[in-house]
């Protein structure tokens, strides 16, 4: 298991804003030039920050423990943006699922380098996918809200379904044929996601 993100939690809105100001400045130059995480000196993002490198080191011992942490951030952020985006897709989340995952995948497709930047960060580095719930924080996010509504269900189970969903955005996502297909092409995939998440998320709710 890796490192916990934050060494001490931020508690008062000026050191929530301090951390946010942290996580903003290491996704700006993730996205800039979709750079290797653990190449970014942690003196890079504070002056990206504008703040000094003892203040990063007061809630990170590290580099890597502010890329679980961003991590985390930003899959909490994207979350409920998506959340808000579809709430009139369905009464429940389950109904709301397919539309939320359609709704991620545009924009992991559409955004520019930072949130793409995540998934290539994702993919490279073990110490995130060992980190943050076996793929990501989204997976994870996804299996509370789906337990919430189904509780008999066991949450290892819902957690596995938001990990092949998760999955099956990001290979779609990281696909070099993607920018290739027509628009006809792209509808087709996108279906074909409706689809498997309905098959997935029954199969998970039946046992």
């Amino acid at each position: 298991m890796g490192p916990e993100p934050l060494r001490k939690k931020p508690r008062q809105s000026r050191s929530r804003a301090l951390v946010a100001s942290i996580f903003e400045a290491a996704g700006d130059l993730l996205g800039k030039r979709s750079e290797n995480p653990a190449d970014i000196p942690v003196q890079k993002i504070a002056d990206r920050a504008g703040v000094g490198i003892g203040s990063v080191y007061d809630y990170f011992a590290n580099g890597e423990e502010i890329w679980v942490g961003f991590v985390e951030w930003i899959n909490e952020r994207n979350f409920a943006a998506l959340e808000q985006q579809t709430l009139g897709e369905g009464a429940t989340f389950t109904e709301r699922l397919p539309s939320l995952c359609d709704a991620a995948l545009s924009l992991y497709l559409d955004a520019p380098g930072r949130t793409r930047g995540v998934i290539i960060a994702i993919v490279r580095l073990g110490w995130i996918q060992r980190t943050v719930l076996q793929r990501d924080r989204f997976a994870h996010l996804l299996a509370q809200k789906l337990g919430a509504e189904h509780p008999h269900v066991p949450l290892a189970r819902l957690e596995r379904l938001g990990e092949v969903l998760c999955d099956a955005i990001i290979g779609i996502v990281l696909g070099e044929l993607w920018r290739e297909r027509d628009e006809a092409a792209r509808a087709e995939v996108r279906q074909l996601l409706k689809a498997l998440v309905e098959r997935e998320v029954a199969a998970a709710l039946a046992g």
